[in-house]
């Protein structure tokens, strides 16, 4: 006779098979996830690169944002996955977390919680309308504005939806120094940044040479770090949290940035001179269509 715990030899097998599928099933999802999150960054950043050293706006504009958002979007949706299901790249996480957690000092905190409250909604909100203000002076039109706002928001909103479709819980409340419960991917303070910062640089480096255009979005890079850091130091996200914004930020900023460059491109064709002093030095070509050969 068998004995009552012991398993029959087929039953072992088929139990075995099936484990062994389920990995083999669990592997490969996670090989096409990295898959697809290495080959947007990589579109993302070769679409980037052929946009700056082209020095083409119009005939290759439209089909090089198209890759660049495929890139972004595609990244930012290989992410999601992995944090709605807890997957491998997700690790990392706790380990950033607690090194922050564990190097506070009185002397940073302060600071910290200051440029993530600036950074929050309500102020990233009041710098767009405060840089769109002098954009839209600067091209005597409130499109610049209305493009700066719209990606602003926009991205906010966007980030909201993913919190809801994703659902993560926010780190610990004993690791956060500001209380927050709400979901936490992605990041609405490193989306918020991006989109602005990155946008603002598009904006304001149109009409400058390209190594100048290269350094504002350095700085506004150098600033979203900043404010993300400052959500990986005070507790309240993890670290793929802040990642996830800045591809949710970064999508944002090339879709309101090609919006941008689109408008500006047509209404030069049609005759627009810039009010800034520099600009028409630096760019003496670019006369006012309208207006020429109007005199005698």
């Amino acid at each position: 006779m068998r004995d009552a715990g012991q398993v029959p030899v087929h039953t072992n097998l088929v139990g075995r098979a099936h484990d062994a599928v389920a990995e083999l099933q669990q592997n490969g999802a996670a090989t096409l996830v990295l898959a697809v999150l290495v080959g947007g960054l990589a579109m993302f950043l070769g679409a980037s690169m052929w946009r700056s050293w082209s020095g083409e706006r119009r005939a290759t504009g439209s089909a090089l944002v198209g890759l660049q958002c495929a890139g972004l979007a595609a990244a930012l949706i290989a992410l999601a996955y992995q944090v709605r299901v807890g997957a491998w790249l997700i690790i990392a996480d706790p380990a950033v977390l607690g090194w922050f957690a564990e190097h506070r000092s009185n002397s940073v905190t302060g600071p910290a919680i200051a440029v993530t409250d600036a950074g929050g909604p309500a102020g990233t909100i009041v710098l767009a309308v405060v840089f769109g203000a002098v954009l839209a002076r600067r091209t005597r039109s409130p499109i610049p504005a209305l493009v700066l706002i719209g990606t602003v928001g926009g991205a906010a909103l966007a980030s909201t939806m993913t919190k809801y479709v994703v659902g993560r819980t926010r780190p610990p409340i004993v690791t956060q120094v500001l209380l927050e419960t709400d979901y936490s991917f992605p990041s609405g303070h490193a989306t918020g940044a991006m989109a602005l910062f990155t946008t603002v640089a598009v904006m304001v480096g149109y009409t400058l040479p390209r190594i100048r255009r290269a350094l504002l979005l350095i700085v506004a890079a150098a600033v979203t770090v900043v404010v993300s850091a400052t959500r990986l130091y005070l507790g309240e996200h993890w670290l793929t949290d802040v990642i996830g914004g800045v591809l949710l930020g970064g999508l944002a900023a090339v879709i309101g940035g090609a919006l941008y460059t689109a408008w500006m491109d047509r209404t030069r064709s049609h005759g627009w001179q810039s009010t800034t002093p520099n600009e028409n030095a630096a760019h003496p070509d670019h006369t006012n269509k309208t207006t020429a050969g109007r005199a005698g």
